[in-house]
Formats: structure tokens, sequence, C-alpha cells
């Protein structure tokens, strides 16, 4: 049965005894462009929750059903969106309604699922599958923002890999563009769910084949819910090609709210950030690194943070409790150092142009009765034989595949456990206090990841968070904060009042932070909002985010052995990856960048902790020349300065000058440029800055742009020169080159 509507060029036929998609259609001008398409939905019911060994719930005894059968005729509903054609279906023993919608206005047309309430059914997940059949052609992919590169023939992609949506910790918008060969035809794949934080995969099966698969996460008991709807995907067959087609994306990013506050402080874009630890980290038990003792350490080493650059210390909470846990946000005694000589640190730093910012927990509080169920886990569970195992830097995987990131947090957590012990009460006296700020099981149990996890839905919550953050402005007059592990708890919370939409707490941070976002630029309008997730969502609020996306070319690039058939291969490609996830980012938005920060420290084992330790001294002054040299602030963990500290200085030189400063960016992607360089140029007022970095093992000679006229450079790293048209860099070598514009 097929489906139009005046107000759209777009239509669709669906199975008459489903209802679900079998083609999309555009008709324009005459033209018909279609793409075939095999749909399931399969939804998990019933049975029980228990304590996952890694932390969150898993389920036992459930039913997955894939059966779909329509009930009932297709009914239209229109609205200032646009027409809505609803189809009422079965899902298993589930009462729902497919629903398309023809949108007037952003991506042509939506699809989603509408679960009725009043049931006397538990929902856990609900997954949906699509098949595409392209016309036969070698279609080309641009999956912004992910762990591949740019036009990817869907043939390479032939390996199924995780896509970050937009409210995941990764910085992906969750869009997927693709161009037949000639570029005649194109289409945009979007998973714009902003409800819960679905896990998304994709597959090339063949040169005009592609799979779609989207585990929603939803889960709900239907008796104490109404009507609820799941987005799954929207789908567009009239974009224009890859490199005209980020302008409509930020349209219809501000048609669904998704845009940037993009009112940073000044100081922020050309920022150095310090990222300070005081105390000590335990690894593999007999290892301790603390660089800093107390606050008074800290302060004693101002200068030589100065003098390197940096104009930023990000203060991490106390090691090793509460370690990266909640105490209590109100006793910075316990979370921090001693407040006098944190004061005093702030006005220190202050005192030589330093900023100050505190790192803010949000998952959860840490007491023993925590601390002994994580580590019971991790005893019982299925990693207890693979803590010794060699764990490398997590956030260089696919996002489907954590199994490194949970052999190192389990290893973790026995690290930590009889320091956290020690430190922390029997039972936090927030639990009996404030029940309701807590997630719970069906049994009504408090659970958690190993913290006690707050539910950042609860509005008393909320409030006793935001007036905590406002204290610590005022108390110890910072610059503002990174709050870490916002969406950390992306399991469901089945207390009473949560259970109508249980998995729906982990974005609840977005909402928080826009109320609390006014309140802190109030009593100090330069303050910095900076959080950890990547994601679109987070960006809403935020001056600036961390760049967990990015992590992966680090050793793409540094590592070509483990390098994915999918991969980036050079240093040109990183430019054009860059350029291109910038291009679908919120306007506005800004992304910190590093290549060691405490989680890149974290995960991997003693021994090949740091980028220095995996790649060699002189592949990470490549990679900081790199990093360093993007659009947004540059920081670093204490520790990572070792051996590149004479780098530093010149990048800060870079970030403070006009042309960066207020530069338009200028990426070196032409045909020109070979494909061994990563380049990027600040042009402002006729001058121009330029970072160029060969990573190569080959000499390389690039021309000048026609808009480039070189009068002055300094090699970074080995050894470059310039010819009289032409740059020539030596292998494994990096240049900063000052020029004027052509006339």
């Amino acid at each position: 049965m097929r489906l139009n509507h005046e107000e759209s060029n777009h239509g669709l036929e669906f199975d008459e005894s489903s209802g679900l998609p079998s083609e999309f259609r555009l008709t324009k001008s005459g033209k018909n462009f279609f793409i075939k398409v095999a749909t399931t939905l399969m939804i998990e019911t019933g049975g029980g929750e228990r304590r996952n060994p890694v932390g969150g719930l898993e389920y036992f005894d459930t039913q997955w059903s894939s059966s779909i059968k329509r009930v009932g005729e297709p009914f239209t509903s229109q609205d200032l969106q646009g027409v809505s054609w609803i189809i009422p279906i079965l899902i298993g023993p589930a009462n729902a309604q497919v629903v398309y919608s023809m949108n007037r206005n952003g991506p042509a047309l939506s699809t989603k699922v509408i679960f009725i309430g009043n049931q006397d059914l538990i929902v856990r997940n609900l997954v949906a599958d699509f098949k595409f059949e392209l016309p036969e052609s070698q279609w080309l992919s641009n999956i912004a923002g992910n762990g591949m590169r740019g036009n990817l023939p869907l043939s390479e992609l032939a390996s199924s890999t995780g896509i970050s949506p937009m409210g995941g910790l990764r910085g992906s918008s969750g869009l997927i563009h693709l161009s037949s060969a000639d570029q005649s035809e194109n289409l945009a794949l979007w998973v714009d769910g902003d409800v819960e934080i679905p896990e998304v995969e994709v597959q090339g099966i063949s040169s005009s084949q592609i799979n779609l698969k989207i585990k929603t996460e939803f889960c709900s008991d239907l008796k104490v819910a109404s009507s609820i709807p799941i987005s799954l995907m929207s789908i567009d067959l009239d974009v224009p090609i890859w490199e005209k087609f980020p302008p409509v994306f930020q349209y219809w990013l501000g048609e669904r709210g998704v845009t940037s506050p993009a009112r940073p402080p000044e100081w922020i874009k050309h920022s150095m950030i310090f990222e300070a630890q005081l105390g000590y980290s335990i690894f593999a038990k007999v290892n301790k690194y603390g660089p800093y003792p107390t606050a008074t350490d800290l302060i004693s080493d101002l200068p030589r943070i100065k003098k390197m650059g940096f104009t930023c210390i990000q203060l991490m909470p106390r090691q090793p409790y509460p370690s990266y846990n909640v105490h209590d946000y109100w006793d910075i005694d316990t979370s921090y150092g001693e407040k006098a000589e944190i004061k005093r640190l702030v006005q220190q730093a202050h005192k030589i142009g330093i900023r100050v910012i505190l790192d803010v927990l949000l998952h959860g509080v840490l007491d023993k009765e925590s601390i002994t169920s994580a580590a019971d886990g991790v005893r019982s569970g299925p990693y207890k034989d693979r803590v010794d195992e060699t764990t490398y830097d997590s956030f260089s995987t696919d996002v489907k595949d954590p199994s490194n990131y949970y052999i190192a947090w389990s290893r973790h957590i026995i690290d930590f456990e009889e320091a956290w012990r020690e430190g922390s009460p029997a039972v936090s006296p927030l639990i009996s206090q404030h029940p309701e700020w807590f997630y719970r099981d069906g049994n009504g149990n408090v659970t958690g990841v190993y913290t006690k996890a707050f539910d950042a839905r609860s509005a008393s919550w909320q409030e006793y968070f935001m007036d905590a953050m406002l204290f610590l402005v005022r108390e110890l007059e910072i610059d503002g904060f990174r709050f870490d592990a916002p969406t950390y708890n992306d399991y469901p919370n089945w207390a009473t009042w949560a259970r109508g939409r249980a998995n729906a707490s982990a974005l609840a941070c977005v909402g928080l932070f826009q109320k609390l976002r006014p309140k802190v630029k109030d009593l100090n309008s330069d303050a910095l909002m900076y959080t950890e997730p990547s994601g679109h969502l987070l960006r809403k609020s935020m001056d600036l985010n961390y760049n967990y996306d990015e992590q992966w070319l680090v050793t793409s690039l540094a590592s070509p052995k483990t390098r994915s058939r999918h991969g980036i291969r050079s240093g040109k490609e990183i430019a054009v990856w860059m350029r291109d996830r910038d291009s679908l980012l919120p306007q506005g938005s800004m992304t910190a960048h590093h290549i060691d920060s405490h989680d890149t420290f974290w995960w991997p084992s003693w021994g090949i902790k740091w980028r220095r330790e995996q790649f060699g001294l002189q592949m990470t002054q490549l990679l900081t020349c790199i990093f360093g040299s993007l659009p947004g602030p540059f920081m670093m963990f204490v520790g990572g300065e070792e051996g590149i500290e004479s780098l530093l200085p010149k990048l800060a030189l870079l970030k403070s000058s006009d042309s960066y400063k207020f530069g338009e960016v200028k990426w070196w992607d032409s045909s020109q440029t070979p494909d061994e360089i990563f380049g990027i140029s600040y042009r402002n007022k006729g001058e121009a800055k330029t970072i160029l970095v060969n990573p190569s093992e080959n000499e390389v000679r690039t021309p000048f742009e026609k808009w480039f006229i070189p009068y002055e450079s300094e090699n970074l790293v080995g050894d470059s020169f310039l010819e009289s048209e032409a740059i020539v860099l030596r292998p494994y070598s990096a240049v900063r080159i000052d020029s004027k514009e052509s006339q």
C-alpha cells in the first residue's frame, strides 16, 4: 500500500500485513527515485532484572518478539509540523502504532513507533533493523564524527560498525549521507532519537546495499504510561551532494532545537588546559601515580605550568577518595582538598593569569555498600580472570566493542577498592535523606554502576546539584566547570515514579545543564561550561565539549598495523575528517582537543599509558602539533608534557595570535595537498598562520596555495624548508609558517 500527500514530494510503500515500510520514494520534476527497504522490529518483554557484573542492570527470563501484524487501517493527523500516517500494529504482545510523518520542515520523512499505554506489559527494549537496497551504483558514504574516513565506498564498510548517536559520548550526529558514484542521487538517513541513547550499527552489505540497526534502549512499564513515542530515524531522498549538505543539516538541527549557546567567553578558544590531580591514583595495585600530593605542591608548580603556555587548570577530584565519585558536592575538603589551600590555589593562579575550573562528577555517591557490590561483581563476573590482560586506549575502539574498557574498568575497581572503602561512609546519608534521588531496580533496591546512581530527572536532586555548583563558584571564585560522566548511568531506573519511561534518565542532564547555565553565567559571565560527552545534545548548553570522538584518529594514524579497513590513512584524511565533523556540529560549538587525558592514561595497562609510551616521543610530538593546532583549546593531563615541554609554548603562541583568535579556518584539503600532509591555516586581515605536519616516512613537497606567500617559518619537529614555490617536509616533521595573502 502506498502513502502520498500533496504537501510532500516523498512517499512510501508499506507491507499490508505488517505496516512496516518496504519502499521510500521521491517524485520531483517528473523524476522518480526510490529505494527498497526490508524492515524488522523486535521487542524484549517481561522477565526481571538484576545487577550486571560490570554495573547497571541486566535482564533475565525475557522474551523477544519479532512478529508484526497490522490491526487497523491507516489514518492521518495534521499539525504545524506536517502530516502523519498512523498505522495500528501489534508487535508481539504489545499494542502499538507505526507512524510516518511527512515533514514541512527538516528531513522529509520520519518514522517512529508509539506504544499504547495502560497495558499490563513491561517492554525492555525495541530494536529496528532496516536493510536498504539502493539503485545499482558504487555508493559512497559520509558518516561524519565516527570511526571511518570520508567518501567511503559502502563496500569498504563491510564489517558492522558502531555509530555514535546525538546523545552519545562521542561527537557524532547519527547522520549517514549516501551518494551514487556520479552524485546524481543523494540521500540522508538520520537516527534522531533524543530521549534515550540508542546503540546504532551500520554495515555496507555490498556496493549498493546498507544495513542500519537501531537498538533504541527504550523500556517502560506500559501499565503506568500513556502513549509513548520512540523516534527511529528520518530519511530524505532530496538532499544535495555531501560538500553542500552541511548547511541543510544545520537547518534540520535548528528545527529540532539542537543548537549551541554560541556565546563562549572570549578566553576559551585560545586556552591551554592543564588537567591536574591531587593525591595519588593506583594501578595494578602496586603502581601509584601522584604528581601533586596536595594543593600546596600544585601551587609551587604554577610558574612551570605558566611557562609551558597553559592558561587554565582543570582540578580533578582528590585521589584516591572520592576519586571520580561523589561524597557530597558541598564538602570541598573531602572532594578536592583543604578548602583554604584550594582557595589559595585559585588566588595564586589568578595572579599569574591562569584560570581554575573544577572537575565535577554527576553519576553517584560512593559508600562501603556500593564498593562491596562493585568488587563482588568483578570477582564473580565475566572479566574476573582477565583483569591482568593488557589493555589499550578504550576510545580508539569501535563504539560497539566495549570489552577493552570493561577489562580495564574491572581492574580499576579492584585497584581502588581498599582506598575507597577506607574513605567512604558505610551508607551514604543521602540515601535515607533523599530516596527519590536514586536509581532503583524492580524490587526497590538502589542500583548503580559502581556508585549509587543519581537520577538527574529528579527535580529535588537538580535543585541540590545546582545550588551546590553555585556555592562552589561563590566560595572558591573558580572560573567554571568541567562536568564528568553526566550520561554514565545509561541504564533503566525502575523506581515507581520513573518506570513509565525507565531509560530516560541518562539524558536528563541535558535539561539540567540548560537550567544551570544562566545561573552560573549570572554569577560569572566569563565562567566556562564544559562537559565530557561530545554528542550534539550535550552541546546545547555548553561552551566546550570533549573530543572522545577524535581519539581513534590518534591510533589509526600512529599505529598502521591496527588500522581498520575503513579508517583514516594519512594526515590529509585527518584534516578532511575534522572539517567534516565540525561542519555537522551545532553552529558555535567548540571542542577541546587532547591526546593525553586522565582517561587515556587510566585505562591502558601500566607501561603503555602515555602516548609517548605507545607510539614513541617523535610521533607524540607530531600528534601534539596536529591536535594542538585545531580550533578550540588544547588540554593535557599532568605528566603528558614530558618530552614536549619546549613544543607546548610554541602552540600557545599560535593560539594567542590574532590570526588564530579571529581568523577563518582554512583546511589543506585541496587536490594540490599531498595525501601525507596534515595542514591547517588561520587567515585574518591578509595574514595567515599555518601548521603543516608530515607524519609519514616519506619526504613530501607541497606547492604553495594561490593565496599563500610565506615570509617566516619555524620547525616544530624535525626539518622542513621553503623553496621558491613549495614547502619541503622531511619525514616525521612539522613546521609553522607565517604568510601573507596574495593580491
